[in-house]
C-alpha cells in the first residue's frame, strides 16, 4: 500500500528581502499566505511530514515567493533535509521564475526591484534532485522548464506536469507537450501502472467559475481536461488557488477525471493532503493541518495564527483610517485604489456597519428597503445575534479550507445566508452570474459534491 503526501504553494520568502516597514506591511497584509513566516512554517511542516509514514512527498508548484534566488537557495536546503527521510518530487510554476518580472525587496517605505531571480530554463537543473534526476521520462518545454514521469512503486507512477505556458503564452500545453503526455499515460496503462497527475494550475473551476475561473485554470480548460481524461488520466492534484477543494470533470466521451486542489501550505489552513493508493487503484485522501510552528523559539498555534492572518486581509480594508490608507490597501490587493478612493467617506459608513451590525440589524435595514420578504424569518430569529463580520469571516475561511465546518441545508445558518444571497437574483432574474453566486454559496456552506477533508476518489 503506497502512501503519498501532497502539498502546494510553499512560496518560500527569504527574510533577507525585508520583514518590516510600511512597504512590507502593505505587501504582507494584502496576501492570504504568510511571507516572513514561510521558512518557520515550512520547517515545522517538513519535520511533521518527515516523521510520518508517507512514502513520498509531492509539491505542486510555486515553491518560491517570486523566483528570488535567495529564496530558492534557502528552500532547497530545507528540501535536502526533508529528502534525508522522504522522497520528494516537485514541479515549479510561474512564481518560481518571476513571470511578471517584478521581484521585490522591502526597506521602510521603499520597494526595490534589484533582486536576483532564477530563469525558467535554470529550474530543472536547480531542482533536479527532486524528481527530474531519477525520472523515467522527461519533457523539456519551450521555456526550458520540464515535465517528467517518476516511478513511485512497482505499479504507480507520477505524471508531474509543468503547465506554465502553451503556445499562446497562457497556462497549458503545446501540442508537442500534449503528445508526450498522452504517450506517457498510454505507456503507464499498457504497463499495468496507475498514473497520478500533478500540475500547478487547475484543470477546472472549483466551487464556481466566479471564484476560480479565468487565469486560475489552464486556458481552454474543457479541451485540456477532456484530452487528459480521454487519454486515460483519472486523477490530478493541483495548487495555485490556495484553497482546498475536490471536484471532477466528465468529457463528452464519458471519461471522468477527478481533481484535488491543494491549498497553500503557508496560508490558512496549512493543509497537508495524505493519500493512500488502495489495492483497487482508487485513492483515499485525508487532509491534515499543521498544528504549530516556531518563531525565534516561541511556539505559535498555526491554525489560530493563520486564521487571523487570513481574515485580516479583509479587516485591514474595513479598518482603513483615512482615504489615503484605504487607497494604498486596495492597491496592495491589486485593485485600483486611486480610482475608487473618492468612495471612502461612503464606504467608511458601510465598513462600520459590517463590523457592528448583527443579523437583526441587517434584517431591519432590508425591511426598510422592502427586501425583507425574501429573507427566511425563522432563520433570522435563530441567528439574530450573530454579527455580520463573523459571517463574512466564516464564509471566507470556508472558501479556503474546503468547508471544514459545513452546514446542512436545513440548518438555520444555511437558510439565512442562502435567502440573503438569493435577493439579487430574485430582483435581476435574467442575470446568470447571480444564479452562479447562489450555487457557489451552496458549495461553500456544504462543501459540495465531495468531502474536501476526507474522501475516496
Amino acid at each position: 500500500m503506497l502512501k503519498l503526501t501532497f502539498i502546494a504553494d510553499t512560496h518560500h520568502y527569504s527574510k533577507t528581502l525585508g520583514t518590516s516597514g510600511r512597504a512590507y506591511s502593505l505587501r504582507s497584509g494584502s496576501d492570504q499566505k504568510c511571507l516572513a513566516e514561510t521558512g518557520d512554517i515550512l520547517d515545522a511542516a517538513f519535520e511533521k511530514i518527515a516523521s510520518s509514514d508517507t512514502d513520498a512527498v509531492m509539491i505542486a508548484g510555486d515553491v518560491s515567493n517570486d523566483g528570488e534566488m535567495v529564496s530558492h537557495l534557502e528552500l532547497r536546503e530545507k528540501l535536502y533535509k526533508l529528502r534525508e527521510k522522504k522522497r520528494v518530487c516537485l514541479i515549479t510554476a510561474t512564481h518560481d521564475w518571476c513571470c511578471d518580472e517584478n521581484p521585490r525587496r522591502f526597506d521602510g517605505d521603499t520597494v526595490t526591484h534589484d533582486v536576483e531571480v532564477i530563469a525558467s530554463n535554470e529550474l530543472p537543473e536547480f531542482y533536479k534532485d527532486f524528481g527530474p534526476a531519477d525520472a523515467i521520462s522527461v519533457f523539456t518545454t519551450h521555456i526550458g522548464t520540464c515535465s517528467y514521469v517518476s516511478q513511485l512503486s512497482d505499479n504507480v507512477r507520477l505524471l508531474a506536469l509543468n503547465d506554465d505556458k502553451n503556445e499562446n503564452h497562457h497556462a497549458g500545453f503545446t501540442e508537442e507537450h500534449f503528445q508526450w503526455i498522452e504517450k506517457q499515460i498510454k505507456k503507464a496503462n499498457d504497463d499495468g501502472c496507475l498514473i497520478i497527475g500533478m500540475e500547478h494550475h487547475l484543470l477546472m473551476p472549483h466551487i464556481s467559475s466566479l471564484i476560480t475561473g479565468g487565469g486560475t485554470c489552464v486556458a481552454d480548460r474543457e479541451y485540456v481536461a477532456s484530452r487528459l481524461a480521454d487519454a486515460g488520466l483519472k486523477y490530478m492534484f493541483v495548487g495555485h488557488s490556495h484553497l482546498q477543494s475536490t471536484t471532477d470533470f466528465t468529457s463528452e466521451k464519458g471519461n471522468t477525471i477527478k481533481e484535488v486542489n491543494v491549498g497553500s501550505l503557508v496560508g490558512y489552513p496549512a493543509p497537508i493532503v495524505n493519500v493512500t493508493v488502495n489495492d483497487d487503484m482508487t485513492l483515499s485522501y485525508e487532509v491534515d493541518h499543521l498544528e504549530k510552528f516556531y518563531v525565534n523559539g516561541r511556539e505559535i498555534d498555526a491554525q489560530e495564527y493563520l486564521r487571523l492572518h487570513a481574515v485580516d486581509l479583509l479587516h485591514r480594508v474595513f479598518n482603513s483610517p483615512n482615504k489615503k490608507e484605504f487607497a494604498d490597501r486596495i492597491t496592495a490587493l491589486q485593485g485600483n485604489g486611486e480610482k475608487i478612493a473618492f468612495l471612502f467617506p461612503f464606504l467608511k459608513r458601510i465598513f462600520k456597519n459590517i463590523k457592528t451590525d448583527t443579523v437583526k440589524d441587517i434584517y431591519k435595514r432590508l425591511k426598510r428597503l422592502g427586501l425583507a420578504k425574501y429573507v427566511d424569518r425563522s432563520a433570522v430569529r435563530a441567528c439574530g445575534d450573530i454579527r455580520l463580520i463573523t459571517i463574512i469571516d466564516n464564509v471566507w475561511l470556508s472558501v479556503l479550507d474546503g468547508s471544514r465546518k459545513n452546514y446542512q441545508r436545513d440548518s438555520d445558518y444555511y437558510r439565512l445566508i442562502m435567502s440573503v444571497v438569493s435577493i439579487p437574483a430574485k430582483i435581476f432574474k435574467n442575470n446568470n452570474d447571480l444564479k452562479k453566486l447562489i450555487e457557489a454559496m451552496d458549495v461553500i456552506l456544504t462543501g459540495g459534491k465531495y468531502n474536501n477533508q476526507k474522501d475516496i476518489l
